[in-house]
């Protein structure tokens, strides 16, 4: 069978796979250094993520609804729905999937409150209606809420005429109007027409009717743009790749990708027309540089012996013609 020599050495294999073995159990029930929502210490998020919209009552709901579909009776949603529960559940998932959760920029950000708090009384004993002029969220307030965080798209927005209608009336907008609250999603050129217009319109005469449409064109000359930096980048790797002096095409792109950094901020002063001259200006930049890149020198002679063959060759040339 075995050996005396194998017999007398000590099972090392074994002792080693179960020391693997405890090690990963350990290390499996250790806390991971990465901070996700769940380590977060905010009762906001906490408490918010358990209203699921997918409680036991209202799945029970659900397969009622599903029962009265396949049996072709009309069921509203709302019929069976716990709406205060819903609309709690909805905005918290809405927000969860926000640049707003990436960042960790939770519900007390903007409604206040206590996120320490362990009771619902004490989380929410410091909110206020939004009814209240004195909340973070009432109509006029929302703008410096968000400046917060958003500076220079606040003092943008404070030299135009929307900001001067909202100090005086209601109906004005802000910045819910376009970046709907917790979603907080940036527009798209096709989806700005349907929010301008409801005051730039020929019908209500309230604002420049042309408005939608000139805002509409601005963003999509903004992804122009976007579109140009990207050309720019590849055609001067391409020629640096080659061995070209790309350090001029290389200062263009840099100049057009700050002009796109400066959009978003710039957009904020609703100055289309100076809007659409610094967007272009971008735009310029980077077709310079592609041109530059396309017609640069390179870097280092493509033959260095060709400059000392040919210095060799006339004195060659000045030898001959003195012998003679």
């Amino acid at each position: 069978m075995f050996s005396k020599k194998a017999k007398s050495q000590p099972c090392w294999h074994r002792f080693i796979a179960i020391s693997l073995f405890f090690i990963y159990f350990i290390l499996l029930a250790a806390p991971t250094g990465a901070v996700g929502l769940d380590g977060l210490n905010n009762s906001c998020v906490d408490c918010h993520k358990k209203l699921s919209p997918f409680t036991d009552e209202q799945s029970r709901f659900n397969e009622i609804r599903l029962n009265h579909t396949e049996r072709n009776i009309s069921c509203s949603l709302e019929c069976h729905e716990d709406v205060i529960r819903k609309r709690a559940s909805d905005n918290f998932q809405q927000w969860s999937d926000s640049a707003h959760s990436e960042y960790y920029v939770t519900c007390d950000a903007c409604h206040g409150g206590d996120p320490t708090a362990i009771t619902e009384a004490g989380a929410h004993a410091a909110m206020k209606n939004v009814s209240d002029p004195n909340s973070s969220i009432y109509f006029k307030n929302i703008p410096d809420t968000c400046g917060k965080c958003h500076a220079e798209e606040l003092d943008h927005f404070k030299n135009t005429m929307h900001y001067q209608r909202l100090r005086a009336e209601s109906r004005a907008p802000s910045c819910i109007t376009c970046h709907q609250p917790h979603t907080f999603k940036v527009l798209k050129a096709a989806e700005l027409t349907t929010v301008c217009s409801v005051c730039h319109n020929q019908k209500d005469n309230i604002a420049t009717p042309t408005v939608p449409n000139d805002a509409k064109q601005a963003l999509e000359k903004q992804n122009e743009l976007q579109g140009e930096i990207l050309n720019a980048k590849n055609i001067v790797a391409q020629a640096k790749a080659k061995g070209m002096d790309v350090s001029t095409a290389q200062m263009d792109v840099d100049a057009a990708v700050a002009v796109m950094n400066n959009a978003p901020s710039l957009w904020h002063g609703f100055n289309l027309k100076d809007f659409d001259t610094q967007i272009q200006s971008g735009i310029d930049y980077a077709k310079k540089a592609e041109y530059m890149a396309s017609d640069a020198e390179p870097t280092v002679p493509r033959a260095p012996g060709i400059g000392i063959a040919f210095v060799l060759g006339i004195f060659a040339l000045l030898y001959l013609i003195r012998k003679r």
